[in-house]
């Protein structure tokens, strides 16, 4: 009963948490909701893995004792683990997806000063452009069949301390910029030392990132859970056996499972650069695929 409880609640911690990673949640590092569901889960995962010893222990003691080898009192057969296929196939492909979405989002120095910009208060503005500086170049890019144009324009930002003037190097309008046009930009009004930039397009952090990245983590990871799920449920007898715990067979897949948690923690509290970030993402995202394999292969 003990190792069935925390082996439930182990899921159903961890399923919260890869739904909260999977979810483009507009939270941005530390991700303090995630941390700490992704610590629950830890949690749950080692009460399971001290309550499977100590139950495996007492059973190991109580087949050394005559009276148990007198009756030849056979180890208890697990029980039907239909759901659980299910649950865990859905579960290993989702929290795949869920590593990799960390890797979507703002990173490097943008990402910092968006998170420090956020917690300051800041907000979109429509602001005036007053003075265009040089020449606009085209990007090569096109907006709704418009020509994109970077510019180097000055602003006039209404801080609560008063106005100030500020020329933003690469702004970027669709269509060529004019005096009097309003352009959209970010910044708290109460923190001018923040500085000011221009606003996202969007708030996952980028339009590969929203229209391409996230749905594709989304879809891929649903059909992996189905077909995980459908080959699990047909080798049911094995994901009823692998239930009961093995040192060499659960021990080294929960050390590969920690490893991804402990890949994906950098995504979680910081912006690493985008291939640093995105090296982490893919590789934790690899552990639950390993500890899967492990234990299909060893139990």
């Amino acid at each position: 009963m003990g190792t069935r409880l925390a082996g439930w609640a182990t899921l159903l911690v961890g399923y919260a948490t890869m739904v909260l990673g999977v979810i483009p949640f507009r939270e941005l590092p530390p991700k303090r909701h995630q941390l700490e569901l992704l610590g629950a889960t830890a949690g749950c995962a080692l009460c399971w893995l001290l309550v499977s010893l100590l139950v495996r222990a007492r059973r190991r003691a109580a087949l050394r004792r005559k009276a148990w080898r007198r009756r030849h009192e056979p180890w208890p057969e697990p029980r039907p683990s239909r759901a659980l296929c299910w649950v865990l196939g859905f579960g290993v492909a989702l929290t795949s997806a869920a590593a990799l979405c960390q890797g979507v989002g703002p990173d490097g120095a943008d990402g910092k000063w968006l998170a420090r910009a956020e917690r300051a208060g800041a907000t979109t503005h429509e602001v005036l452009v007053e003075r265009i500086v040089g020449t606009p170049r085209a990007t090569g890019r096109e907006i709704d069949g418009t020509g994109e144009f970077a510019s180097e324009i000055t602003f006039t930002i209404p801080f609560a301390s008063g106005d100030q003037r500020v020329t933003l190097a690469g702004v970027h309008t669709s269509g060529r910029p004019e005096e009097g046009r309003t352009v959209q930009l970010l910044y708290a009004p109460d923190r001018p030392d923040l500085g000011v930039r221009q606003a996202p397009d969007n708030d996952i952090g980028s339009f590969a990132g929203r229209i391409l990245a996230l749905p594709a983590i989304w879809i891929t990871g649903l059909a992996a859970g189905l077909v995980t799920a459908i080959a699990m449920h047909r080798r049911e007898a094995g994901v009823r056996y692998a239930r009961r715990f093995e040192p060499w067979v659960h021990l080294p897949a929960a050390l590969m499972l920690a490893c991804g948690a402990g890949l994906v923690v950098p995504l979680l509290i910081g912006f690493p650069e985008t291939g640093t970030g995105w090296a982490l993402a893919v590789a934790a995202a690899a552990t639950p695929w390993l500890a899967l394999t492990w234990v299909a292969k060893t139990s």
